[in-house]
């Protein structure tokens, strides 16, 4: 985390933050209230005359934002509930902060970007309603009343398991980034399909992110002998990837994620033998108990079959990120910078020369970025054809801004998504409201920017660039298809 000077409230707020996540349920959310820009700002700047104006235009705006992350089981209840109207009013002074600063509720994406489904975004009149509201909390209903989330619980709708890992792990407050790997032994027999699936962190301040692996039964030995060799701490060590030689994504959770729940119809085939295997990264800024996160799933009956098969498709850009002109030390050099890296990680958490590789490009084409800002941009082919379910990417704490642009510079150029201000709490899924159909031949660009002011100050300067560490970086996307 990235301490700045920050006000006690200040720092509830990133609580709050950093609780809720995002919906994949890919189902339309009601936009949230229905009056127009003057009629919110006239009835809620009456005042302690006019309480009825928080029935008509304040709770239906709650209830469409706020109560899907604090009401009932919510991912934020933990940090502010609002299950009742009462509790609304009692946290007015955190509603005025949170709201008024634009930190809540939270949606990186920009204009730019196509239309997104279960966007929960404010518009300027809906902000400036529930903060006046909030500064004078008054109505005439009962505070009693229960505040109803129209848009659901962020949570797996329907969860059939909740596995733990074979083995769970600890760490201590200011070791090393770890990846490790952990089988998730599930009962299944003969094909199974997976209708929706979640990652659920347990110790949240030590999980930086998460992958999971669909792997294929002709490795189960060797995963249970990596195990096995690393019995004394629950699973094995896997910078890069798995470290099994085979595997392919299915699922990713990072800050703000929630859970993937796939359009009706599609599904994950799981074959006969397969198993999954879920890397967690580590970094350990606080001393945390065990870890023991857990994965739901959905699967899908027997009546449901047959169904689409979706992929996820994965996208890079270099991360090269020179000294500021100002910054001196032996890791300036990005020679250095990469063998102290693979000292580290290993040749497989480091990836940097390879995306170079990828994208056509060298060091030198990043060498003039030494204003304490840089950035990378990449071209890649599709590789896939079907119908686009949901993009997302993936930066660390540097990120300052991201874009993913499909066939960038003709005429059908579409930004898919767009986050000026990156945020490393909130690395979302979206899911577009329209049909986008993708081709093999399509191209997709990546383009990644980073700020070099957001490095920790206690930090040595180094040459920052594509590997496993919270303080190294990556530029890095998947888009979710179903195929057709």
């Amino acid at each position: 985390m990235r301490w700045t000077r920050i006000t006690f409230l200040a720092v509830v707020v990133a609580v709050v933050v950093a609780a809720c996540g995002d919906s994949g349920s890919g189902s339309d959310v009601p936009a949230a209230g229905s009056a127009t820009t003057e009629d919110v700002a006239t009835t809620i700047a009456v005042g302690p005359a006019d309480s009825t104006g928080f029935a008509t235009h304040v709770l239906p705006i709650i209830e469409n934002t706020c109560a899907r992350c604090h009401t009932g089981n919510g991912p934020g209840t933990p940090h502010l509930r609002l299950d009742t109207i009462g509790d609304a009013i009692e946290n007015s002074d955190l509603i005025v902060e949170a709201v008024g600063l634009g930190a809540m509720p939270p949606w990186p994406a920009s204009n730019l970007s196509v239309a997104f489904k279960n966007d929960w975004s404010l518009t300027d009149a809906e902000r400036d309603a529930i903060v006046e509201w909030a500064r004078r909390p008054l109505t005439d209903l009962d505070p009693a009343t229960p505040i109803t989330s129209t848009a659901g619980i962020q949570a797996l709708t329907n969860v059939d398991l909740e596995i733990p890992p074979l083995g769970g792990y600890a760490g201590a407050k200011d070791q090393p980034d770890e990846y490790r790997c952990f089988i998730y032994d599930v009962p299944f027999e003969g094909e199974t399909w997976l209708r929706g699936y979640e990652f659920v962190p347990d110790q949240t301040e030590v999980v930086h992110h998460a992958i999971g692996y669909r792997i294929p039964g002709t490795l189960r030995d060797r995963a249970e002998q990596l195990d096995a060799e690393h019995s004394d701490n629950g699973g094995w060590p896997c910078f890069g990837s798995s470290g099994l030689g085979e595997d392919e994504i299915f699922l990713g959770w990072a800050p703000g994620q929630g859970p993937t729940e796939l359009p009706p119809g599609s599904g994950l085939p799981i074959a006969d033998g397969d198993f999954l295997v879920v890397q967690v990264h580590y970094h350990f800024e606080v001393d945390a108990p065990r870890d023991f996160s857990t994965m739901r799933l959905d699967v899908a009956d027997d009546s449901e079959l047959p169904l689409d098969v979706v992929e996820i498709v994965e996208f890079v850009a270099p991360a090269e990120i020179p000294c500021a002109s100002d910054e001196t030390g032996p890791l300036c050099n990005r020679d250095v910078a990469l063998q102290a890296a693979i000292a580290k990680y290993g040749d497989d958490g480091v990836q940097a020369d390879g995306m170079l590789f990828l994208c056509r490009a060298e060091p030198g084409d990043f060498a003039h970025m030494t204003d304490g800002v840089a950035s990378a941009a990449c071209d890649l082919p599709a590789r896939a054809s079907g119908t686009i379910v949901s993009v997302l990417g993936h930066e660390h704490e540097l990120g300052s801004s991201f874009r993913m642009t499909l066939n960038p510079g003709t005429a059908d150029e579409l930004v898919l998504v767009d986050i000026p201000n990156w945020d490393f709490d909130w690395q979302l899924n979206y899911y577009p409201i329209d049909d986008i159909e993708l081709s093999p031949s399509d191209i997709i660009r990546t383009e990644c920017s980073w700020d070099r002011s957001l490095r920790d100050p206690s930090l040595e300067p180094a040459y920052i660039l594509w590997a496993d560490g919270t303080n190294d970086e990556m530029c890095f996307a998947t888009i979710t298809v179903r195929e057709g």
